[in-house]
């Protein structure tokens, strides 16, 4: 692999050097590392393409952004970039959303080893972040778990949360139910728990102690009323500008923890819009970062009566991070 061709790695590949426990223990690490300052990464380059024929003025066909860090990994700085397209008329074509590739450099020679599908990374970094905030922010005795959205993120997050929390029974809404309906046999037959499919978003979360929404939504459908007390949520579909799932008055009545500050302030819609409508500081509200909760100096959940939120918005750091996790498990199995 140390040759300046850098090896091409396969979705299995990546699947395979990346299981739910190594993918969890990578990103406790990096959000930790992020948050006490041992992390290099800028705010996200982002291109937004021309509309696309027939699209509503100013809607773009496409956005490219690029991603790099350097991150500590086991006493030596790697670099990486993410350079990904996110393309929502994807998955209409059977298509992931977002399409590119995470480079990753050798952290001794500067040579690029490798060269990963961002797809699967995103996929699996991203449910595997919402596991460390579950297992950070949820109560420990978290049983039910509602999962909102029946999409590649909505299967990915399953099996990282039940290593975190023994859930024994899972909810899944969908705005189309046949998709419900095949998320939940899916989960009833991988995992073997109760698994149920409902017909409301109410029927969903009522009793949920975990709710992860994963959709591509652009507007909030999730209300205050839908989300009892004491429950954590795992915010994931918005995760670029302009898209939302929380009700600005649910992110006002929770506490709230971010990937990182800088992003949200530039970034986070599901942060920023309520700020906008006078409910909430957007510089003040959130009570801190994930990685500083993880690290101490932040505290997470303060009260059995209490709504935390994670909001997911996606880092550099964790692209590197999982794509590292995977060079490094498939160098080890070639010595």
């Amino acid at each position: 692999m140390l040759s300046e061709v850098p090896e091409l790695l396969s979705e299995q590949q990546v699947r395979d050097h990346l299981p739910p426990a190594t993918a969890i223990s990578a990103m406790r690490e990096i959000m930790t590392a992020v948050s006490a300052g041992e992390v290099i990464q800028p705010v996200r380059t982002v291109l937004r393409g021309a509309p696309a024929p027939g699209a509503p003025t100013g809607a773009p066909a496409a956005l490219f952004g690029s991603m790099p860090a350097q991150i500590p990994v086991a006493g030596e700085r790697w670099f990486g970039i993410k350079s990904v397209v996110v393309n929502k008329e994807n998955p209409r074509r059977g298509l992931p959303s977002h399409v590119g590739t995470v480079t990753v450099f050798s952290p001794d020679t500067g040579l690029p080893l490798a060269v990963l599908p961002a797809s699967v990374l995103t996929e699996l970094r991203t449910a595997a972040v919402s596991a460390v905030a579950t297992d950070a922010l949820a109560a420990p005795d978290a049983r039910v778990l509602a999962v909102l959205g029946a999409g590649d993120q909505a299967y990915a997050h399953l099996a990282p949360q039940l290593a975190v929390r023994p859930f024994e029974r899972i909810t899944v809404w969908n705005r189309t139910p046949e998709k419900a309906t095949a998320l939940a046999h899916w989960a009833r037959t991988t995992f073997g728990v109760e698994a149920v499919p409902c017909a409301s978003l109410h029927e969903a979360t009522r009793g949920a102690q975990v709710i992860c929404t994963t959709t591509a939504s652009s507007r909030p459908f999730l209300e205050p009323a839908a989300v009892d007390e004491g429950t954590h949520i795992n915010a994931v579909g918005a995760c670029q500008p302009g898209a939302r799932e929380l009700a600005s008055e649910l992110v006002a009545a929770s506490a709230v923890f971010l990937d990182e500050h800088a992003a949200a302030m530039a970034e986070a819609s599901e942060l920023l819009e309520p700020g906008k409508e006078g409910l909430l500081d957007p510089a003040s509200h959130p009570r801190g970062e994930l990685g500083a909760v993880l690290g101490g100096t932040v505290p997470g959940r303060t009260g059995g009566n209490e709504i935390t939120a994670y909001l997911s918005l996606g880092l550099a750091a964790q692209d590197v991070a999982a794509a590292v996790a995977v060079v490094r498990s498939a160098l080890a199995g070639r010595r």
